[in-house]
């Protein structure tokens, strides 16, 4: 019997569809037995946010800041042969809850020496969000073996619009009339089904080496040239901003609200101003820059942390 933890955290439900979508053949297998924990901060982040809740958020998201977890309901003694971590990007770096259950002593006891697969839901961009999740798996002795990526095929100013309906009025389909659903599409889920099978293969034999090499072949991984350099601006100005609201106090705070909100109006504005400039160079720099840029987007594709 094969024992499979599954840590995640989800306010809509949309990442534990994406979970159970890659994870179908290991649930139905009566050699395997899955577990699911839900992480819970004990003050829960509002669904739908409010506009200032939201971006107040940010500060504490980029620096990494832990919030208080609800106890876990993880049996910790339980030599786990495989474990999920299903999480979302927020602002370019790991959602807060789950990062702050991998700085608890728990985690540290519970990932010794585990592989590890992370399953993404997202908008689009989560390039950064998985350095910080490879980062923080070596500090726990952990073995990233694979990676899933479930993003929103929209372009990226109407994910834009449509992931700011979703998270501050609930709204994930037919936004004004005009625009697309927001989230996972159903060809994704299905093919959920196919990853979760090379995964299946993997745990049964207790070899990883190839599986992210057949998850990418599987369209586990896709990673855009447009928003490569769109996360490199951003995770190089963010600890920045964070540190402008941050200094003016603690989130949730009333002394620090008139820079969120300035914040919560210069960010969608740069994506509005960046997207096509961004957009035009990433057709560029292929043909000026190749092989630095195809050495990028490789890199993103595998699970080795690069030194520095």
């Amino acid at each position: 019997m094969k024992n499979v933890l599954v840590i995640y955290f989800s306010q809509t439900g949309q990442g534990k569809k994406a979970i159970d979508a890659a994870l179908k053949p290991i649930l139905q297998s009566n050699d395997c037995k899955v577990e699911y924990a839900l992480i819970k901060p004990k003050q829960t982040y509002p669904y739908p946010w409010s506009y200032s809740q939201f971006f107040d958020a940010f500060p504490e998201t980029v620096n990494g800041v832990p919030c208080e977890l609800e106890p876990s309901v993880i049996n910790s003694k339980l030599n786990y042969d495989l474990i999920i971590v299903g999480y979302q990007p927020w602002f370019l770096n790991i959602c807060i809850p789950i990062h702050s259950y991998l700085q608890t002593e728990e985690a540290k006891k519970i990932f010794l020496n585990k592989p590890v697969i992370t399953i993404i839901n997202c908008r689009n961009m989560w390039l950064g969000a998985q350095e910080s999740m490879k980062k923080n798996l070596l500090q726990l002795n952990a073995k990233l073996v694979g990676n899933i990526v479930f993003a929103d095929h929209s372009s990226n100013l109407v994910s834009l619009v449509t992931v700011l309906a979703f998270v501050l009025k609930g709204v994930k389909e037919n936004f004004l009339g005009i625009f697309p659903k927001y989230g996972i599409n159903d060809e994704d889920i299905e093919r959920g089904e196919k990853y979760g099978n090379s995964i299946k293969q993997c745990l049964e034999a207790n070899n990883y080496a190839d599986l992210q090499k057949t998850l990418n072949n599987q369209g586990a991984v896709v990673v855009k040239g447009n928003l490569l350099l769109m996360e490199g601006r951003g995770r190089a100005l963010f600890p920045l901003y964070a540190k402008f609201i941050s200094s003016k106090g603690r989130s949730g705070s009333k002394e620090r609200l008139f820079r969120v909100k300035i914040f919560g109006i210069v960010l969608p504005t740069a994506i509005l101003i960046l997207s096509p400039i961004i957009t035009i160079l990433s057709r560029l720099i292929p043909i000026l820059a190749r092989k630095k840029f195809s050495k990028a987007i490789s890199y993103y594709c595998q699970n080795d942390l690069k030194e520095g």
